[in-house]
């Protein structure tokens, strides 16, 4: 499913700081050097937006703006406008130079906040909802906290909640369908779950589920260490703690992007965060508790899972405390 080179649609995938010798393209932590003239660079690289395949962009520069690319694009300071995703996940990734500190004060008043339209014209109209189990189980549910009762994971309610959280239906002949939307049913989220303690029959180490066949299968042996793929809070680590099972949302982008772009990130998003719903109705259902973990640090967590260049890491999932 590679895409021919000439066709590549060549995207910068950091911020460029100039000077009288040429240009640094800053790629999160890294530091990508280009040498040259500045007036020349900055016309090649004005042509890395995304728009223009590299084949018209070799024509216009000549060979050593071909050139130029070809290793910014080695070096992974060029991407394909495609996976213009990258870009989006380094940005907003743990370590990203993007943002601004916050205070307490800020903090409460943006947790007393909410959306309000501009223009509301003061008519309102009560709900009147009719009691259905879902609703009842969306109003109970609730993040566990490291104060809250304990209930650990047991295998059958492990199961029951991956099932639930990413189940993925196929019959001949039929579009695929699952426990939550996809895009296109492409169902690209990558599932894993850490068992740091034996969860009879499933002995420690990191596992993969299969969402179609709903097996487990086993990626790596005893794991223990886990502090370092997490950011540092307390409640982090005073749950963690616990040593239950931890469930690992990744998406794998290749054959989204290739069908929907730059889009394909925004459906990943859309899809961890239904499976992150159904785990947690579901784990209400069960009276297990449960706890989402945004917090993670990418890097760490993309080589713990052993995942592939084109496959991020979204989320992750406490079960059981």
């Amino acid at each position: 499913m590679a895409v021919p080179l000439d066709d590549v649609r060549p995207l910068l995938a950091g911020i460029v700081r100039w000077d009288d010798d040429g240009a640094t393209v800053e790629i999160g932590a890294e530091e990508v050097r280009v040498q040259g003239d500045p007036e020349r660079l900055r016309a090649i690289l004005g042509d890395c937006d995304g728009r223009l395949a590299l084949r018209s962009i070799a024509e216009r520069h000549g060979p050593d703006g071909r050139a130029l690319i070809d290793s910014l694009i080695e070096r992974r300071a060029v991407v394909n406008g495609a996976e213009a995703w990258r870009v989006l996940h380094r940005q907003s990734s743990v370590g990203s130079a993007l943002g601004q500190p916050i205070g307490d004060d800020e903090l409460a008043a943006l947790e007393r906040g909410s959306f309000a339209p501009s223009q509301a014209i003061g008519t309102r109209v009560a709900l009147e909802p009719e009691r259905g189990t879902t609703g009842q189980l969306a109003a109970r549910r609730r993040s566990a906290a490291p104060g809250g009762p304990s209930r650990p994971a047991t295998f059958a309610s492990l199961s029951s909640i991956l099932a639930a959280t990413y189940g993925v239906n196929s019959e001949a002949g039929e579009t695929r369908s699952g426990t939550v939307p996809s895009a296109g049913a492409l169902y690209p989220l990558a599932v894993h779950v850490l068992l740091r303690e034996p969860l009879p029959p499933v002995e420690r180490g990191l596992w993969w589920h299969d969402p179609l066949s709903l097996p487990l299968g086993q990626v790596a042996g005893d794991a223990a260490q886990v502090d370092e793929l997490f950011v540092a809070e307390p409640w982090c680590a005073a749950l963690l703690a616990r040593r239950q099972p931890i469930v690992f949302l990744s998406a794998d982008l290749e054959r989204p992007s290739r069908k929907y772009g730059p889009r394909a990130y925004r459906y990943g998003l859309m899809e961890a965060g239904a499976a992150m719903q159904a785990a947690y109705l579901t784990a209400t259902e069960l009276g297990v508790p449960i706890r989402a973990i945004g917090g993670i640090d990418d890097g760490a967590v993309h080589r713990f899972l052993q995942l592939p260049d084109t496959t991020v890491p979204l989320l992750a999932i406490l079960i059981g405390t």
